[in-house]
């Protein structure tokens, strides 16, 4: 039986973005003793606006994309492009994790499956997503976009497009958003273990999410946590 750890994060978030390398090594480390569950939560579902609010006085755009680069010397294994925030800006993450999400319903269902061993198509999917933004400065919120990922993933279009018309997708979406408040989960990236009970949100050392996973893997079931 493996451990069931929910991801919770924003495509266009650069601490989810950075955190791909925390989520690899888990893989890596546990294999198949974990289960990875992904869910999305709206930080920037209305990118323009937040930004403009937010920035308003610290520079606006240019303070935007200053900030992000600052923040790429943290992380210099992820890749920043020089534009970022300034060219292509996506409207919401809102239609990527719509997008993502019909994604992950074919793949439950058994209508399309991954030929690598290693990440699902909506794992692959979600890397594009944010590679697009981060990387490529480009406009991950338009569906051409977002369609031409699936198209390189050789995911049936059609069976995203009836997904999203019949408002299956965004019914799964909205149960991210449910569960966010359930969870009180408060931005992304968030790690939930233990059926809720433990939390761990934001710049989140990898030692400290192996510790966690660790010690639950170790627990006998009928006994708490640390006993």
């Amino acid at each position: 039986m493996s451990l069931t750890i929910t991801y919770y994060s924003d495509v266009l978030c650069i601490w989810g973005y950075s955190a791909k390398i925390k989520i690899d090594e888990m893989k890596k480390q546990f294999g198949d003793k974990i289960a990875l569950e992904y869910r999305y939560t709206p930080l920037f579902v209305d990118m323009h606006s937040m930004l403009e609010k937010n920035w308003a006085e610290k520079g606006g755009l240019q303070g935007y994309n200053q900030m992000m680069h600052k923040l790429n010397g943290m992380f210099p294994y992820v890749e920043i492009h020089p534009e970022i925030g300034l060219k292509n800006l996506p409207r919401s993450s809102a239609s990527c994790h719509q997008f993502l999400k019909a994604i992950d319903l074919l793949e439950q269902r058994g209508e399309i499956k991954s030929n690598d061993a290693t990440n699902t198509l909506l794992e692959q999917a979600d890397w594009q997503i944010r590679l697009g933004y981060f990387r490529d400065a480009q406009d991950v919120s338009q569906t051409n976009k977002l369609m031409s990922i699936a198209e390189d993933l050789k995911i049936p279009s059609n069976s995203i497009e009836t997904l999203l018309t019949n408002g299956e997708a965004m019914a799964a979406l909205a149960s991210c958003t449910t569960n966010d408040k359930q969870k009180l989960i408060e931005g992304s990236p968030s790690f939930v273990l233990n059926e809720g009970r433990q939390k761990l949100y934001g710049n989140i050392g990898y030692h400290i999410i192996e510790a966690n996973i660790q010690a639950l893997l170790e627990t006998p079931e009928d006994k708490p946590s640390w006993y």
